[in-house]
């Protein structure tokens, strides 16, 4: 009266068969597609050395002024501003979570150079038009751990014309970071105002160093940097010195508040010889930014001294002069100063201008005396319609005196140079 009986056996088949679905493997789901997420490389966020010092000179001022607190806002925004020019976007690989950013720039112009030599007849150079053209490459990284220690590496090439052939390849900046550590070849800590708003500095190498270096707030205004470098690993350093028996120590103390910053910066080496010796230098440098005309605008100055460490003073063009005249042997004194400004015309259109002197003394046998003077001004007009394109027009003379007794100095190095140029620039 029931229904179809289904044998034993077949009872044990259907049995066995189901069992056998259920283990086998499912497929799995097919994974996500994975893409590169954006990132931003900043400074990374260390504590300051002594936070209490801030924290108590805080508590003591007195905030029943809203002026006073609407000003501190404003410097509140000031610094943020400050702090999103050093931030550098980039991108973060699937299966890394490392940030890599890439960036560089090509600089493209044309320039006039025009010499006025007196005395120096058919030796003088004839004015000559050129079509310098300079390109760089940067690629950064950077990794946070989970406690908190920053891990990071950069390096930066430049390609650009030089006096003795059409192009050159330079290693600018070859580091690996650490926290608070850098190793590697980059830019000395030494060095304050180096003239990258002009476009005669920026497309000669800055002064860079093997360097092995530590840096840290001590509260929210002082930074200290210590640093122990050799000059002579430097790619771009055109100064010759002599290899000392230790490197050079540098120490830096930089102060920011609001529109101020205050640079201030000493550098002992070692010079051998038959009669070892201590050189030393010194900057103190300055930029304070005010309105100037009623547009914004900034003031920078510094002055710098050497004995027997001319590579720590001048600038990137000073140099050029001074590496056709300098020997490692020679012992040396003098200064570079500078006063440097600026000024906003429009959001789009700022000028820039700077004089600066460099003086270098070298004591030789039999009581002579060598001097070596170079005068320099410049100007320029740029206009940024975007971000990352900017054009100009730039002027610079510049007026150098070379008197060193019993040495063959280049008929170009003595006089008035007036040099102009048109030049764009794009970066990415």
């Amino acid at each position: 009266m029931g229904g179809t009986r289904v044998p034993a056996g077949a009872r044990c088949l259907l049995c066995r068969s189901r069992a056998a679905q259920a283990a086998a493997p499912r497929p799995l789901p097919a994974s996500a597609p994975q893409f590169a997420r954006s990132c931003i490389i900043k400074p990374a966020d260390i504590a300051p050395l002594f936070p209490a010092a801030e924290e108590a000179s805080a508590a003591a001022a007195t905030d029943d002024d809203d002026d006073t607190d609407d000003d501190a806002d404003d410097d509140d925004d000031d610094d943020d501003d400050g702090d999103d020019d050093d931030n550098v976007p980039g991108l973060i690989l699937p299966g890394s979570s490392t940030c890599l950013a890439v960036s560089g720039s090509v600089t493209a112009g044309l320039q006039f150079d025009s010499y006025r030599i007196p005395k120096a007849g058919d030796a003088a150079p004839k004015p000559t038009y050129s079509w310098p053209t300079n390109t760089s490459l940067r690629i950064e990284t950077a990794h946070d751990l989970a406690s908190g220690l920053r891990i990071g590496s950069a390096f930066e090439m430049s390609l650009r014309p030089t006096t003795d052939q059409p192009e050159s390849m330079t290693v600018d900046e070859a580091t690996v970071t650490v926290g608070t550590m850098t190793f590697g070849l980059t830019g000395t800590f030494f060095s304050f105002w180096t003239g990258e708003e002009f476009a005669f500095s920026a497309r000669l190498p800055g002064r860079n160093v093997g360097l092995i270096g530590w840096e840290r707030d001590l509260t929210e205004r002082w930074n200290l940097a210590l640093s122990a470098e050799d000059t002579t690993l430097g790619t771009t350093s055109t100064i010759p010195v002599v290899k000392g028996r230790v490197p050079d120590g540098v120490a830096r103390l930089t102060y920011t508040q609001g529109e101020l910053t205050l640079h201030m910066a000493g550098a002992l080496r070692d010079v051998p010889g038959s009669v070892p010796k201590l050189g030393r230098a010194g900057i103190v440098g300055a930029t304070y930014e005010l309105p100037i005309l009623g547009r914004p605008g900034e003031i920078t100055a510094q002055l710098a001294g050497a004995v027997d460490a001319p590579a720590y003073i001048g600038s990137s063009l000073d140099a050029t002069i001074v590496s056709q005249v300098l020997t490692s042997a020679d012992s040396s004194r003098g200064f570079s100063g500078v006063l440097a400004a600026r000024r906003e015309w429009t959001d789009e259109l700022a000028s820039n201008l700077y004089v600066s002197r460099y003086q270098l003394t070298l004591p030789l046998a039999n009581q002579a005396t060598g001097k070596l003077k170079i005068d320099r001004a410049s100007a320029n007009l740029v206009w940024t319609p975007v971000d990352g394109l900017k054009a100009g027009i730039e002027g610079s003379v510049a007026w150098s005196r070379v008197a060193i007794a019993n040495r063959a100095v280049p008929a170009s190095l003595g006089g008035r140079q007036l040099s102009a140029q048109l030049f764009i620039e794009r970066s990415f």
